[in-house]
């Protein structure tokens, strides 16, 4: 399952952002950290004055980011996949680094557990919005171009199952009741 979830800015990476923006040098996320932090979820409000949770909290070590993509001029994604081979560990919490070690976005989510070698994979997207943020990411593959949505192929796929289900029972029924005249016919019922 792929959740997309917009990230909270912090102060420091807002004072990063825009030191990067008036030397005109790009924007650098280097990793996801992931974190379960005590007594938060996906209700509890983010504090931009937030920094790198403690240590002691922190899950998984330092996940390389990939480039981002765009949602639009002013936004940009970072993805997260966490395949098979990682865990186990339990999170409520992941961020983005940048080169500087500045924690630049965050959010809290639900407990995700992640266990490894059982076939568990997980994505996550952080929505990182802020000005010219394309730009200053160099960001050049569009959302639509990596984000698919199977609603449409999925649907038509549970009605065909449905429909061959439906037509199969219905193949048998008639089946065991020609089964049933002939066993009549025959005297045998």
């Amino acid at each position: 399952m792929t959740d997309i979830v917009s990230g909270t800015v912090t102060d420091a990476g807002a004072r990063y952002i825009a030191q990067k923006a008036a030397s005109l040098e790009p924007v650098v996320v280097t990793h996801f950290i992931l974190a379960n932090v005590p007594g938060v979820d996906e209700t509890t409000p983010a504090d931009a004055a937030a920094g790198i949770p403690d240590n002691s909290y922190l899950v998984g070590g330092n996940i390389l980011v990939q480039d981002p993509h765009y949602n639009d001029d002013n936004a940009v994604t970072y993805s997260l996949v966490l395949d098979s081979s990682v865990g186990d560990y339990d999170f409520n919490y992941y961020g983005i680094v940048t080169d500087s070690g500045e924690l630049l976005a965050y959010s809290y989510i639900p407990l995700n557990k992640k266990r490894k070698d059982i076939g568990q994979v997980i994505n996550r997207n952080l929505v990182v919005p802020f000005s010219n943020a394309k730009q200053l990411t160099g960001a050049d593959l569009p959302l639509e171009s990596w984000q698919f949505d199977y609603e449409a192929e999925m649907l038509a796929m549970q009605t065909s199952i449905m429909q061959n289900s439906a037509a199969t029972i219905s193949a048998l029924s008639s089946a065991i009741k020609n089964h049933e005249r002939l066993l009549t016919l025959e005297g045998k019922l």
